[in-house]
């Protein structure tokens, strides 16, 4: 009787390794060393803390690039006050000055106007974020800041305004 068309002649032994199905303990030590790295690296970003926190960072850096450029526009001195205690940001313009011109001598207490409404342009943070060195800073008409620059931590990141420029990095 012959075996068939379907039917091998010679059944083929299989090798043990040829058999073995899964993954050497080798590899998955490697999948779990990655696994680690990743979720080392990647979970901080991931939680919401840190995305408060470079929001709120990011907010204090576009105040002080945006009282820098109402100095500039206005002819005005502009002054950024950053504080540790309140962990919030305000920008002010002189008290003795009105919407046509600047004052010279009274203190910075008049709150400058939110551009996109909404009253004053300030802000506090929220969610544990901190301010943990703050910062007065004063912008002139050339947008040159007063005193000489300075560094701002926020969250653990640090905004340092150049005393040259003003240019916030």
């Amino acid at each position: 009787m012959s075996p068939g068309p379907f039917l091998p002649q010679h059944p083929r032994r299989r090798s043990w390794r040829a058999a073995a199905r899964g993954f050497t303990v080798l590899e998955l030590v490697v999948v779990v060393v990655l696994l680690g790295v990743l979720a080392v690296i990647a979970l901080p970003r991931l939680t919401e803390g840190g995305f408060r926190s470079a929001a709120f960072t990011e907010q204090v850096a576009a105040a002080f690039r945006y009282a820098q450029r109402l100095a500039v526009a206005s002819g005005c001195e502009i002054e950024v006050q950053v504080s540790a205690a309140t962990h919030s940001y305000v920008i002010r313009r002189r008290a003795d000055g009105t919407d046509s011109s600047c004052g010279s001598s009274g203190p910075f207490t008049l709150d400058v106007p939110n551009p996109a409404g909404g009253g004053a342009f300030a802000a506090t943070a929220t969610g544990g974020v901190t301010v943990s060195q703050g910062l007065t800073l004063r912008f002139d008409a050339q947008g040159l800041p007063s005193p000489n620059g300075g560094s701002v931590v926020v969250g653990g990141r640090t905004l340092t305004i150049e005393a040259d420029t003003g240019h916030v990095r």
